[in-house]
């Protein structure tokens, strides 16, 4: 065989190496994935405020009409239907909540209870209080009338497309290194291999964010899409 056609029979047995390779990860990728918030688990601690609207039937954010006397609240990123306990660390007392808003949109604050859940958790003349949230319940379809990406609860971040295999693997090796959980597969109709990043549950998504900012994918250049449930 001459040193040419050598040369071109080595450059394909690689490609297909490494072809082989990503889908091998792929499925280790899967079989790794981490379980799900386990009901029972602080899940978080941060300050919690209250909230109402002065206009009349005045929707949440998973298209229900708001009420100040049910025991709701909203959260930036639990799905719907999620049933979390509000501790209050100050007095102890406590109230079990449904997740059907999105918010607060104030930093530091990490969930908003209605009038009626805020007086529970002795909180209503305060304001605001120090809190620990417990997950009790979540469902597997987000209790909402919409059907928007991260309404499911989970994500995947589409990083990139790579025409050059070699660089697809390279940036497949560092994401599986820094924790994630990588997904690879071929463009239709092209020899580009597009990486994701998969089954981001919402709670991690800024997490998740962070870290792909610090490998050097900027937030504006990453498309984030809704997942299915990989547990149902």
């Amino acid at each position: 065989m001459l040193p040419k056609q050598k040369e071109r029979a080595y450059t394909l047995y690689m490609k297909k190496v490494v072809v082989l390779s990503i889908c091998l990860l792929c499925m280790v990728s899967l079989f790794a994935s981490d379980a799900e918030m386990q009901p029972g688990s602080i899940i978080e601690k941060g300050i919690a405020s209250w909230y109402t609207s002065d206009k009349s039937e005045s929707l949440t954010a998973n298209g229900e009409i708001f009420d100040p006397n049910s025991l709701s609240a909203a959260h930036k990123t639990l799905k719907f239907g999620t049933l979390v306990r509000v501790t209050n660390l100050d007095s102890g007392k406590s109230v079990d909540v449904r997740i059907n808003d999105r918010g607060p949109f104030v930093d530091g604050r990490i969930i908003d209870l209605t009038p009626a859940a805020a007086k529970r958790a002795d909180m209503l003349d305060s304001g605001i209080a120090n809190v620990a949230l417990t997950l009790i319940f979540q469902p597997d379809v987000p209790e909402s009338k919409y059907n928007r990406a991260g309404d499911t609860g989970w994500y995947q971040i589409q990083v990139g497309a790579y025409s050059s295999l070699l660089t697809a693997y390279s940036q497949y090796d560092r994401l599986l290194n820094a924790g994630l959980r990588p997904y690879a597969e071929q463009v239709s109709d092209t020899k580009a291999v597009r990486l994701t990043v998969r089954w981001v549950p919402a709670y991690q998504l800024d997490k998740t964010v962070k870290v792909l900012a610090a490998l050097g994918f900027e937030e504006k250049n990453i498309l984030k899409k809704s997942e299915e449930n990989p547990y149902k």
